[in-house]
């Protein structure tokens, strides 16, 4: 089996996403590398990452920390961003036993894509 790195982002495909992720749509706060309070919307997360819409963009490698539903605090590293969309990697996964009610509080079905 291939050991993968995740330092860096990995493009398999047309689908370039390490885990399959969930569609929501929610508003999130997030602290900016500077230490300033910022919102933002999530577009689709899986228990490595997220998708978000933020109009100012971020540099990759930006270290960023969301306040989530369900489980609280959780920094992320920008792996891409351009026009207006961010991806970030999750320093650590979200746990089985909290992503399904974490995708539930915020409005998401839970069914993965």
């Amino acid at each position: 089996m291939r050991k993968i790195d995740t330092s860096k982002a990995h493009y398999v495909g047309l689908d370039q996403r390490i885990a399959p992720r969930s569609d929501v749509y929610a508003r999130l706060p997030f602290v900016m590398p500077d230490g300033q309070q910022e919102m933002c919307t999530c577009v689709n997360i899986s228990a490595d990452g997220l998708l978000m819409r933020f109009e100012r963009g971020l540099e990759i490698g930006d270290l960023i920390v969301f306040r989530m539903p369900i489980i609280g605090r959780i920094a992320a590293k920008v792996v891409w961003s351009l026009a207006g969309k961010t991806g970030v990697q999750f320093e650590t996964s979200i746990s089985a036993e909290d992503y399904l009610p974490m995708i539930r509080a915020m409005g998401g079905r839970g069914d993965v894509n």
